[in-house]
């Protein structure tokens, strides 16, 4: 799959008492350049209005109210509102976190682990906190949500294959056709995590 990514901000901090399956560095990930990422973005947000437009109109059918052009009617609110969706999201990535995200990746025995750091992290406990703090379940929800993944972990058990782009020195993390988690390098460190990514998976890929 060819992606079109840049890359910047980036610098590798290998940890010097590392052991050869113990690497973390730091990389900061382009949003609204970067296919994965929005490809993951779209999916979640299109998921979620569909299960909107699913709750519409099995309401409509339970009551007996529904016809072709309650549907449509439906259908067409639906497709607004994840319009007007990926508009605020990407002008959130765009205004509020600069079009990029740090993270702070760590390749160790038993998976790869990836955390929010610096002013990404700072941005996030503000906002989770002000959703937190709406009152309304919605956000309140979006917030606990958002709140519990600053911290993420792939075990190695979880996925299957690499998905490697050499060219943008990323490597996604797959099980199956579904990506689990895209993993930025930078130009120094990404033959070696690969090759220890790979140590890791070993028969496993396909």
């Amino acid at each position: 799959m060819n992606t079109n990514h840049s890359i910047n901000d980036q610098k590798a901090t290998p940890d010097r008492e590392s052991t050869p399956l113990a690497f973390t560095w730091q990389a900061s990930l382009r949003l609204l350049t970067n296919v994965v990422v929005i490809r993951q973005l779209f999916f979640v947000l299109a998921l979620s209005v569909l299960f909107v437009l699913v709750f519409a109109l099995s309401l409509e059918a339970f009551e007996g109210h529904l016809t072709p052009q309650a549907a449509w009617k439906y259908l067409l609110i639906t497709l607004l509102i994840l319009g007007g969706l990926s508009f605020l999201a990407a002008l959130v990535m765009l205004v509020i976190y600069g079009n990029k995200y740090d993270y702070q990746f760590t390749v160790d025995e038993v998976g790869v682990k990836a955390e929010t750091v610096g002013g990404t992290r700072r941005k996030n406990v503000i906002i989770n906190w002000l959703l937190l703090l709406s009152g309304r379940p919605g956000p309140a929800g979006a917030g606990l949500l958002a709140a519990s993944r600053q911290s993420e972990l792939v075990k190695w058990k979880d996925m299957d294959r690499l998905e490697v782009h050499v060219d943008k020195q990323e490597i996604v993390l797959r099980r199956g056709k579904r990506a689990l988690m895209l993993v930025q390098c930078s130009a120094e460190n990404f033959d070696q995590v690969l090759r220890l990514m790979q140590q890791a998976l070993g028969d496993k890929q396909r």
